[in-house]
């Protein structure tokens, strides 16, 4: 019995020592499988952060870029503001000058119609002042004259 026993007792102890070498083949097995899974899944995570930090890069470059872009679209619109400014301020100015010409032209030519009809006053007054004088020399003369209303065309 007890080599019975015995036997009995070394067959458990080799079904539990085959076991447990199962066991931690099995336990090796699903630990190489996990170690397997974490490098796979750092290789995908370093990957993805490495894609990551690349397209934050793109993007605050292109950030940067739009930023630029609207600084400089902003300078542009305050120049262009300014020139719009002075673009008005020019055609006030420039209307000014042509409705200051259109005066001036209005002006010379009342000026010059005035003139014209001064010189025809004057000549019409010479022209009187001939006849006057002549009446006066021919008053102090002893001559009397009288002027004859069809002959001279009298313009007024």
């Amino acid at each position: 019995m007890a080599k019975t026993q015995e036997k009995l007792l070394t067959k458990k102890l080799k079904e539990i020592d085959q076991k447990i070498k199962t066991s931690f083949v099995l336990i090796r097995q699903d630990v190489d499988e996990i170690q397997t899974t974490t490098d796979a899944m750092r290789k995908y995570l370093k990957n993805k952060d490495k894609q990551y930090q690349y397209a934050k890069k793109e993007d605050n470059k292109i950030r940067d870029e739009f930023r630029k872009d609207v600084d400089e679209f902003t300078q542009k619109i305050t120049s262009l503001k300014i020139a719009l400014s002075e673009i008005r301020t020019i055609q006030r100015e420039v209307v000014l000058v042509r409705d200051l010409a259109k005066i001036e032209d209005g002006i010379k030519t009342s000026f010059k119609n005035e003139i014209e009809d001064y010189k025809e006053q004057t000549k019409l007054l010479k022209n009187e002042l001939k006849e006057a004088e002549k009446r006066i020399t021919a008053i102090e003369s002893g001559n009397i004259r009288e002027k004859k209303p069809w002959f001279f065309n009298k313009r007024n």
